[in-house]
């Protein structure tokens, strides 16, 4: 278990982005087949409890990979939707942050070998992470600019638009807002959200194979 000295306030955040370190991800497809609508609404967090508890119990899911090291990540999938984790994974984010987050536990298989095997037991899909609207649009970096000016030209004039793409760019997050949060979805506009973490979560992982790395380090305010 995680140590009350290591349960440290947070210094920063980290929006996360798409890594290439890990390969691709590939798709993947339930056994029994469960129907596209229910599968892409999975992959946007959009499944209702009745829906989620319609789906088979710990059902095979079969996955097309190409991983890069020939074995199953500790995170994989769509950074934007469906997350994978090994239960090792899930047991550290249940450390940092008991009872907060939904799993759905199912039965990884693969379309070829990785690590020399095509099954490969128990695995999760992360559920409706926490949405939390904590950006200080004033001081962060948007496509179309910096602060309010940036932030008012995303999404055709209406407000809103992703953070800039290239790294070291600006980003604040009001501290209140994140304050014990490990992993989260952070608000920026209408139809955008990114997956962040603060940094004692990535400390724990950065040296694991997965699809994140660190794409704009956050000032908390």
């Amino acid at each position: 278990m995680i140590s009350l000295a290591e349960r440290r306030p947070m210094n920063h955040a980290y929006i996360l982005h798409g890594s290439l370190k890990a390969g691709n991800g590939g798709g993947f497809e339930f056994e029994p087949g469960v129907e596209r609508s229910t599968v892409a609404k999975l992959a946007r967090h959009m499944l209702s409890e009745d829906e989620l508890a319609a789906l088979p119990s710990c059902p095979k899911v079969l996955l097309r990979a190409h991983f890069q090291e020939k074995r199953i990540p500790e995170v994989f999938g769509f950074l934007r939707g469906t997350i994978f984790f090994t239960p090792a994974m899930r047991a550290y984010l249940e450390e940092l942050e008991p009872g907060v987050h939904s799993f759905f536990p199912i039965d990884l298989h693969s379309t070829m070998k990785i690590d020399g095997r095509t099954e490969h037991g128990e695995h999760y899909l992360l559920l409706h992470p926490p949405v939390v609207d904590c950006l200080v649009i004033s001081e962060t970096d948007f496509w179309k600019g910096y602060g309010i000016e940036g932030w008012i030209q995303g999404e055709d004039g209406q407000g809103g638009g992703g953070l800039s793409p290239p790294e070291n760019q600006k980003c604040t997050l009001r501290r209140e807002d994140v304050a014990g949060r490990h992993l989260w979805l952070t608000k920026v506009g209408s139809s955008y959200t990114e997956y962040t973490c603060s940094d004692r979560f990535w400390d724990g992982v950065r040296d694991k194979l997965m699809i994140w790395s660190p794409h704009t380090r956050c000032n908390l305010k």
